[in-house]
């Protein structure tokens, strides 16, 4: 015990706290949070949102600014490494580059306006605010780790946070949708599990840390890096989610919150969209599998179109539709070339704002009007012009109409998937 103990406190060194400006900031998101939840427990329910309000004020505004700094910089590459256990490779690994940066920003953003609208049904408020600040830890972890150990914590509390939220929070089969949920999350964690397990044992310095990984992945005996890139594709594609891994969706994202239908639509399927494009960054065999996910990309997009066009409950229309795009979001990562990155990038920005949107818009119809069938749903222009406004406003912004982000990110993979694929990029566009 004393040799384990004298091995963590001899890894960790106050002095490396104290970095560059951008690392430093980092800690405090992660740190904001964090406090926020320590206050809210110690105080009454009805400060419950506007502690929650603060919070995601305060990320969005850090986040911001390190966009900013991204810009004038031109990209910011920058990782804080502060060992823990080093004898087992085990450190707190933190890293920021252009990709965490706009995530960081799209995380900001949903959080600060899920937390500001509050719970709708005016429930719970105390533990809703408390899930949206423990998730808000979860997002700024899994957007910014520099280790695969600190990447699977954060994973698993944002996928721990989210069931909570659907099952707590939720309408009259948020039960049933919460267990499907997370019998489909169990599933994928262990996948990753196993995946960096591989890792470790197979890469010779027995590291989690992400740079030396790739710098050392090359190698990993092709067999193993197989193994791992299959496991490590499904999991993240469940969390996109991708077909045939996708039947927890609907489910979830109807009879969720409103509140937590932005979240998760916005912000937990990017925990799968960028686990996907870290998987092709560690493993140097990723590109025979590009082929895979694209055709799976593919199918899935038109899948969840055509299944789409038959629901009438509109907010399972908004899942469907999350899932299409983020088909194409797929397309890009698989394209592996750098229209389709940066393209899949923008599309994960753009798409989880807009699904986002017309999720927060989609539940003040059902809170105004009672009803979320769309057979039901008449005269909401006469009555509310804004709320039928915006909602059109909304999906013409998933749909990627012209002049939109939507279609800026969809021209980028269609680029990108047109360079790796031929002709077959056509194929989802037609």
């Amino acid at each position: 015990d004393q040799h384990l103990c004298d091995s963590i406190c001899s890894g960790i060194s106050f002095a490396d706290l104290y970095g560059d400006l951008e690392m430093n900031i980092l800690l405090i998101m992660i740190a904001i949070p964090i406090v926020m939840l320590i206050i809210e427990a110690l105080l009454s329910k009805r400060y419950s949102i506007v502690l929650a309000s603060i919070s995601a004020a305060l990320m969005l505004f850090f986040s911001i600014y390190l966009l900013v700094e991204n810009f004038v910089d031109n990209g910011i590459n920058t990782t804080k490494s502060i060992a823990f256990i080093p004898a087992l490779g085990v450190s707190f690994s933190l890293t920021l580059n252009t990709f965490s940066v706009l995530l960081l920003l799209l995380s900001s953003i949903v959080i600060f306006v899920a937390a500001s609208s509050g719970n709708i049904k005016a429930e719970r408020e105390k533990l809703s605010s408390a899930l949206v600040l423990l998730f808000q830890v979860a997002a700024t972890g899994i957007f910014t780790s520099g280790n695969l150990l600190l990447f699977f914590i954060f994973w698993d509390i944002g996928v721990v946070t989210a069931f909570l939220m659907i099952n707590t929070l939720g309408h009259s089969g948020s039960k049933i949708a919460s267990m499907n949920f997370l019998i489909y999350e169990i599933f994928a964690s262990v996948m990753l599990l196993f995946a960096i397990l591989l890792i470790y044992f197979y890469t010779p310095l027995h590291t989690f840390d992400i740079a030396s990984i790739i710098s050392g992945a090359s190698q990993i005996p092709a067999s193993t890096q197989s193994m791992i890139m299959v496991f490590m594709l499904i999991a993240f594609m469940v969390n996109m989610p991708i077909f045939p891994l996708h039947s927890w969706l609907p489910d979830a994202y109807s009879e969720a919150a409103t509140q937590v239908s932005m979240i998760i639509g916005g912000i937990l399927s990017k925990f799968g969209a960028f686990g996907l494009l870290l998987s092709f960054e560690l493993m140097p065999i990723a590109s025979h599998y590009s082929i895979y996910v694209f055709a799976f990309s593919v199918f899935s997009s038109i899948y969840a179109s055509l299944v789409m066009i038959s629901q009438k409950d509109i907010k399972r229309i908004i899942a469907y539709a999350a899932m299409a795009e983020m088909g194409v979001i797929g397309m890009g990562i698989s394209a592996y070339n750098t229209f389709g990155t940066f393209g899949a990038l923008y599309g994960m920005l753009a798409q989880g704002l807009s699904i986002a949107f017309v999720f927060l818009i989609a539940g003040s119809i059902m809170h105004e009007f009672g009803e979320r069938d769309i057979r039901l749903l008449k005269g909401i222009v006469m009555q509310s012009k804004a709320m039928a406004y915006s909602f059109v406003l909304g999906i013409f912004f998933i749909g990627g109409l012209p002049l939109t982000a939507g279609f800026i990110a969809d021209l980028l993979i269609f680029i990108g998937a047109y360079k790796s694929f031929s002709f077959y990029a056509f194929i989802p566009f037609a």
